[in-house]
């Protein structure tokens, strides 16, 4: 009865979330007949032809040029996995960063925990925009010095992919360490950290194998949050490093309703399902799913 339960809220999650994105995007298309009683008939046919654009997905074709149209799928596949590569590849960096950070932070003095909490407050106010200037003006800067080209600063023919990673993990991984490290403060003071410590155990060992398992729960419930935090900041990326991954792709389409919501809809979809995949695993990892406090 509970997998039922859980696989009727996952659909039911994915149904409201394609919904509003629909909706969204038909606002979008009937605003400008605002305060017209025109604007809702228009507003409801457009919600209706996105609705069943999502059944004839695979005869929508995208226009490349002014003589050649195109299918969607085949079309948008390359940068969609362009996108989800860098995305992905930004949460991985930023989960390692941000967890590896913490547990130094964390058996850290006292002193110089209040020092590194401070400069990761510092680097939190400062916008996205500012690092990715900063680090490709840099990397000019060296290659000009050194003729030494660390890594491709903006896409051109091909696609680059450290840059971009790097620049959208640096905000993800400080709010991500603030997090686990908060979490990892809480259970300090629980009973069964005294009594792992009065046992005899290291602090390094109650760390990794109690505390940790159980911080998990408030960095996963996170996750959602973390992801559109990051698609904002991909966003901000495709433009500055002239990428040619999704948003660009949809920008070249917003005459197209359709495509914008179908592509929209399958960004989101692999992460929330792995959101998903990932409260489970942790929840029966902690005991939850069995009963076990």
């Amino acid at each position: 009865m509970k997998k039922w339960k859980l696989a009727l809220t996952v659909l039911a999650d994915l149904l409201l979330t394609i919904f509003t994105i629909m909706a969204i995007i038909a606002f979008a298309q009937s605003y400008s007949l605002f305060p017209s009683p025109q604007m809702v008939t228009v507003f409801w046919q457009q919600f209706q032809q996105l609705f069943w654009s999502f059944f004839s997905i695979r005869d929508i074709t995208v226009s490349l040029s002014q003589w050649h149209n195109a299918p969607l799928l085949s079309t948008m596949m390359e940068p969609y996995a362009y996108s989800l590569i860098i995305l992905w590849g930004a949460l991985a960096v930023s989960f390692l960063i941000a967890v590896t950070g913490a547990y130094i932070c964390f058996l850290l003095p006292r002193p110089l925990q209040k020092m590194v909490k401070g400069i990761a407050f510092f680097l939190e106010s400062i916008p996205d925009v500012i690092f990715i200037f900063s680090m490709q003006l840099f990397v000019i800067w060296v290659f000009k010095k050194t003729d030494l080209l660390m890594v491709n600063p903006v896409a051109g023919f091909d696609n680059v992919y450290v840059l971009p990673i790097v620049m959208i993990s640096i905000l993800p991984s400080i709010l991500l360490f603030q997090m686990t490290f908060l979490a990892f403060t809480e259970e300090k003071d629980k009973p069964y950290v005294e009594y792992a410590l009065a046992k005899g155990l290291s602090k390094t060992a109650v760390l990794w194998r109690h505390m940790f398992r159980n911080a998990l729960i408030t960095v996963f419930s996170n996750v959602q949050y973390l992801f559109w935090f990051m698609l904002s900041n991909l966003l901000v990326a495709e433009y500055l490093f002239n990428m040619h991954g999704l948003f660009r792709f949809l920008y070249e389409q917003l005459h197209t309703p359709e495509v914008v919501a179908i592509g929209l809809a399958m960004l989101f979809l692999p992460f929330y399902l792995i959101d998903v995949a990932g409260k489970r695993v942790i929840a029966y990892l902690t005991g939850i799913e069995r009963g076990v406090a």
